[in-house]
């Protein structure tokens, strides 16, 4: 059976959309989406099986690398990594937006993500429709981009889909997948810039869509 593909708004949000998708993934679901730079496997972080699923969905995500968790605001992401001041005013300027930032877990780190990771990835897309699907799940999203594929090239080559089509032409047809949300619009398919946090002074890992510029102290 055919996944489900519901395309939606974000200004204004629809409420029964988001609804929709905090029922599927609190059901254990496994939702694809558009961020605010690319497409996204995600789920309820609280999920071992859905995690267990995407990983199923995206063999190449190292296995000894957790998911980025995508939380609503920086007070839901200090509740999950370690945020001291100088890294709260850094955060402060440069979020919601295209960056993944590394933390050191925060001791209580809520007991229903099952990982002993000593570090944390943490997302604040600029989407209203993310941060509201978050907010009305209550907990972090576990969410990893969707890698390139090969299912809508004309040539056969692997590109990073730009469009819901596309991801639904490559996975559209998938167990693992419960819903697709599409907003009918392109993404620019580009990765996060990665920032390193955990002792204190920003470092720049990866430069991506994200002007790393922001993060100089």
């Amino acid at each position: 059976m055919a996944v489900r593909h519901i395309y939606t708004y974000q200004n204004p949000l629809v409420q029964k959309d988001v609804e929709l998708v905090a029922a599927v993934l609190e059901a254990g679901g496994v939702i694809a989406y558009p961020t605010d730079v690319n497409w996204a496997f995600g789920c309820d972080s609280a999920s071992t099986k859905a995690i267990d699923k995407i990983r199923m969905l995206k063999p190449t995500h190292p296995k000894e690398q957790p998911f980025s968790l995508i939380c609503e605001s920086i007070s839901m992401a200090s509740e999950y990594g370690n945020i001291e001041h100088t890294a709260y005013r850094i955060l402060r300027r440069a979020l919601p937006g295209p960056y993944t930032v590394l933390l050191e877990r925060n001791r209580s780190l809520p007991r229903q993500i099952k990982d002993k990771r000593k570090v944390v990835g943490i997302r604040i897309p600029d989407s209203q429709l993310v941060q509201g699907i978050v907010r009305q799940l209550g907990r972090p999203l576990a969410s990893t981009s969707i890698p390139e594929v090969s299912a809508f090239s004309a040539q056969g080559s692997k590109e990073v889909p730009r469009f819901g089509y596309q991801v639904f032409e490559a996975f559209g047809h998938s167990s693992l997948l419960d819903l697709l949300l599409d907003l009918g619009e392109e993404s620019i398919g580009a990765e996060t810039t990665i920032v390193d946090l955990v002792d204190g002074a920003p470092v720049i890992v990866r430069v991506g869509a994200g002007d790393p510029a922001l993060f100089q102290v």
